[in-house]
């Protein structure tokens, strides 16, 4: 008897999880932001920040959903994010391909920083809270 209810709480943990789902998200991150400055270098050091007009926002939500207005994929981007040991994951689908993108993110004066994991040179995008 004791090893059909650890079985039955082992079936009932594993079910009913959905890949695409992901936990509630309470921090920081959440809200609206705008792209303000890049610092994309070809190989140089940068070594200041590129200021950028209307740029692209992103909004975050807190049940893990995002949406993007830099055209991709023909249209808005919607998807889910994830945030783990300050990366930043984030997943949609285009044209029926799933698309995973990961991100440094880190937290300075206010702005929300972004870099591409895996960049050698400089790729950063810092974005201002709008909402």
């Amino acid at each position: 008897m004791k090893y059909l209810t650890y079985l039955i709480v082992l079936i009932v943990l594993s079910c009913g999880k959905d890949e695409d789902t992901l936990p509630v998200i309470t921090n920081e991150l959440l809200g609206e932001w705008q792209l303000e400055a890049t610092k994309i270098s070809p190989g140089d050091i940068v070594e200041n920040w590129t200021m950028v007009a209307n740029g692209p926002k992103f909004e975050f939500k807190a049940n893990g959903s995002y949406t993007h207005n830099e055209k991709a994929c023909g249209g808005i981007v919607n998807g889910i994010f994830s945030t783990n040991d300050q990366v930043l994951t984030l997943r949609y689908h285009c044209e029926n391909n799933a698309i995973e993108t990961n991100f440094n993110m880190n937290f300075s004066e206010g702005n929300l920083i972004l870099s591409n994991v895996g960049c050698i040179e400089e790729c950063s995008y810092k974005y201002r809270k709008i909402n």
